[in-house]
């Protein structure tokens, strides 16, 4: 597989996930507001062929009835599966781009300058957290971020990410709700310890925002090639 094809996939993986993020929390907000379980949806099967699947309609049915009682600001157990998914496939996606020698890794570098390589940093330390965690606070392992922090010490960059964004300045193109729409992150590997949950490092809104970010740097350079 040539590296054109292995850029578009994954690029378009970028984007399957984003709108996978994206419906999934609509189908959350649905079901915390509407009372989904009826006698008459309940029974779901999905043919394989010669053979038939039936669904467990007892998990199901008890899935709908936990996001219907809860909250609307409590994370439920869809909604947490949904985003940390999403959030993976995205930074997992994005990094195996930026590792080719492609259009794609030319045009975020022109777009991101300086912050590149904290960029980098920043998808990879997401990827391998959420692709190595079997923790249900996301804990961190010190594999997670150990590569990363001994490349940057030898490459003499600091132990510190720190990544700023505005989409005024850096993406223009994309029509930002405001002047001031971004997002900032900073990490500093130095204190990061085992078993120190992920959330604490990165809030859901910065991983939110991370996603998008990506999402709209595949359209932008899509964008870009077709004119």
């Amino acid at each position: 597989m040539n590296e054109i094809d292995l850029e578009d996939d994954a690029l378009l993986l970028v984007e399957q996930n984003f709108y996978f993020l994206q419906t999934g929390s609509f189908f959350t907000a649905l079901a915390k507001e509407y009372p989904l379980v009826t006698a008459n949806n309940m029974h779901i099967s999905k043919n394989f062929g010669e053979h038939e699947y039936q669904f467990n309609t007892i998990i199901i049915q008890e899935m709908l009835e936990d996001m219907h009682t809860s909250s609307k600001d409590k994370v439920v157990l869809f909604e947490y599966f949904v985003e940390m998914n999403a959030f993976r496939g995205i930074c997992m996606a994005m990094v195996e781009a930026l590792r080719l020698h492609s259009g794609f890794k030319i045009f975020i570098e022109e777009k991101l300058k300086i912050q590149y390589e904290d960029f980098f940093d920043l998808l990879s330390l997401v990827r391998n957290v959420l692709s190595h965690n079997i923790h249900a606070d996301i804990y961190l392992d010190k594999k997670d971020y150990e590569g990363t922090h001994q490349r940057r010490l030898r490459q003499h960059r600091g132990s510190k990410i720190q990544f700023n964004f505005k989409y005024a300045t850096h993406l223009p193109q994309m029509k930002a709700p405001s002047a001031e729409y971004g997002f900032s992150s900073t990490i500093d590997l130095d204190s990061l310890k085992e078993d120190t949950a992920f959330l604490d490092v990165l809030s859901l809104w910065e991983l939110m925002m991370i996603s998008e970010l990506c999402f709209n740097l595949v359209i932008s350079y899509k964008l870009s090639s077709e004119s």
